[in-house]
């Protein structure tokens, strides 16, 4: 699932001047991000945390640490980004944007019990948020939590009836309940409607091996190969077909193309080996 570019969350309130002091406040935090706007990411972190130090208990400063943390993130540096999102909710602890921003981070990271935290805080305070939805559904679906991912999915078919990730996720569910026919039902009403969408035709490769026909598979991971030439899991997993269906040749093709993709070749030597 692809996450989205985030703006800068310093409210237009900060440019307004009600003494010297504030003023002076509110310059670093323009310093900043015109800093920001023109890539300056250092100078606009330094401009940022001289207005923390103008006024250290100004509740405004929960966007300042907001605003730090997207520069950290920008700078390759998520770690640092969590803990000023932290010192930011600290500051303003329902605000949701920036709950949203830090529970994408964990995301991100894969650190979904972190995630689940933020995104059920943002729900609590905007129930119909669908992007949340959508984000612990996936989140609840990688955990096994079959029936509160299918709570989340409904609810946001209820908001938009036709959510592309709503419908494929609960289509997934019904694969991970062992009802096979109703997720490629499912799947098939997808594909009339997104006929160029790639993963559909790699799940229902899943399905299809799952069940044992293993000609069907391939010929979902060829068509979902040709829409997405370099994508490595759909390579791999075609291999893996072909390698136990004793298509070696076939195998060996596809885990050279992986490795040519980027797949680390001592990751595959195994099968490479298989395939001799």
């Amino acid at each position: 699932m692809q996450l989205f570019n985030r703006t800068f969350l310093v409210a237009c309130c900060l440019l307004s001047a009600f003494s010297i002091n504030a003023q002076t406040y509110e310059e670093c935090i323009e310093q900043g991000m015109n800093y920001a706007k023109e890539k300056q990411l250092e100078k606009a972190e330094t401009a940022f945390r001289e207005a923390l130090k103008k006024s250290p208990d100004d509740f405004r400063n929960a966007l300042v640490y907001a605003n730090i943390a997207h520069l950290q993130e920008a700078q390759g540096e998520p770690m640092k980004a969590l803990e000023s999102y932290t010192l930011a909710i600290n500051i303003l602890p329902l605000n949701v944007p920036i709950l949203k921003a830090r529970g994408d981070l964990y995301f991100t990271l894969k650190n979904y019990n972190k995630a689940i935290i933020d995104y059920g805080n943002i729900l609590d305070v905007d129930p119909n948020n669908k992007e949340v939805l959508q984000y612990r559904a996936y989140i609840y679906q990688q955990r096994r939590q079959y029936m509160e991912a299918k709570q989340d999915y409904e609810k946001l078919l209820t908001l938009d009836p036709e959510n592309y990730e709503a419908l494929l996720g609960v289509a997934i569910l019904f694969q991970n309940a062992n009802k096979p026919q109703e997720a490629l039902s499912r799947l098939a009403i997808l594909m009339e409607k997104y006929p160029d969408k790639a993963e559909l035709y790699s799940v229902r490769a899943e399905i299809e091996a799952e069940a044992g026909h293993t000609e069907l598979a391939i010929m979902d991971l060829n068509k979902a190969i040709q829409l997405e030439p370099n994508n490595t899991n759909m390579i791999l997993t075609r291999g893996y077909i072909h390698l136990g269906e004793g298509h070696k040749h076939l195998a060996q093709q596809d885990f050279e193309k992986a490795i040519s993709l980027g797949i680390p070749r001592g990751q595959l030597l195994e099968e490479l080996k298989k395939c001799k």
